[in-house]
């Protein structure tokens, strides 16, 4: 029987926001502070699923010189989802791949771009003979090749198309923009909801093709195999020379009443124990554009 993964990408998104509502409901109840969990010698991080590994190993380094403090990074919340939260004091960092909407400046948000990372297609394994062009990925998206070099048949692991990824596939060229929107108009297409169910269905979907960034990759261990593009293989060299011009930026957003051990947890990260930790997973710290 056939599933169709739109039902459980919807199905998911309702999950995250029951769970961001229920906190919301607490932290609203008498005597709750206004500051989301600071009160409770902790911070809480949450957003986007591609920079949550990255944020562990950050939450780790930074807890070994300050003990008492507990940093508790939560299972994907997508950007919407870990900016709301950041808003309604919820959550003291949120972590977003796009900027700030204006309903959300006027919010009281605030956001600082501090990584990019490369954005990149991978299989589960290396496929032999394969070197594909940018005019080869929207020709699979498009339905046009159907087969892998070795015969086997491909299966496109798509994201939902409010997603950053879809957003960031679509602007690649004006044939991905066609052809991502084909990919998505047909019945029966896997959709995965956050980035972590992605990878997940690539790794375990035979012939399965989809979207992740290196920093996921590296940070979460994956078994994903990174095609090379145009000939380019993605990487942090390759991204910081501009021959690989394929990325996923992110957001540091903090609410209208973030808290202090928020403030220096972001200090932390623009320091340079913090951006060798963000290098080695993958990223490239950027100057803080808002």
């Amino acid at each position: 029987m056939k599933h169709n993964k739109k039902i459980s990408a919807n199905l998911t998104g309702l999950i995250h926001t029951i769970f961001i509502m229920s906190i919301v409901f607490y932290m609203s109840l008498p005597g709750t502070s206004l500051y989301a969990y600071d009160h409770n010698g902790s911070l809480v991080i949450g957003g986007t699923g591609t920079a949550l590994g990255g944020f562990k190993a950050l939450a780790e380094a930074y807890q070994k010189i300050n003990p008492d403090l507990r940093i508790d990074v939560l299972p994907s919340l997508g950007s919407s989802g870990g900016i709301k939260a950041a808003i309604d004091c919820v959550i003291d960092i949120g972590v977003s791949s796009r900027p700030l909407k204006e309903d959300e400046l006027r919010k009281g948000a605030d956001a600082v771009e501090y990584a990019i990372t490369p954005f990149v297609f991978v299989t589960a394994r290396k496929i032999e003979g394969l070197n594909p062009t940018l005019h080869d990925i929207a020709d699979i998206y498009a339905g046009e090749i159907k087969k892998w070099p070795d015969g086997s048949h491909i299966r496109l692991i798509l994201r939902p198309e409010s997603d950053s990824d879809t957003s960031i596939l679509r602007n690649m060229s004006a044939g991905m923009d066609k052809a991502v929107q084909k990919a998505l108009s047909h019945e029966g297409m896997i959709i995965e909801a956050t980035d972590q169910e992605s990878a997940n269905a690539v790794e375990q979907i035979r012939g399965a093709l989809g979207t992740t960034t290196l920093s996921l990759i590296l940070s979460e261990k994956r078994q994903l195999h990174m095609l090379p593009l145009n000939g380019v293989t993605p990487s942090v060299q390759t991204l910081a020379d501009g021959t690989y011009p394929y990325y996923k930026e992110y957001f540091l957003v903090t609410g209208p009443k973030a808290a202090p051990a928020a403030k220096k947890f972001i200090e932390f990260i623009k320091s340079g124990e913090g951006h060798a930790i963000l290098n080695k997973l993958g990223y490239i710290l950027t100057p803080g554009k808002k």
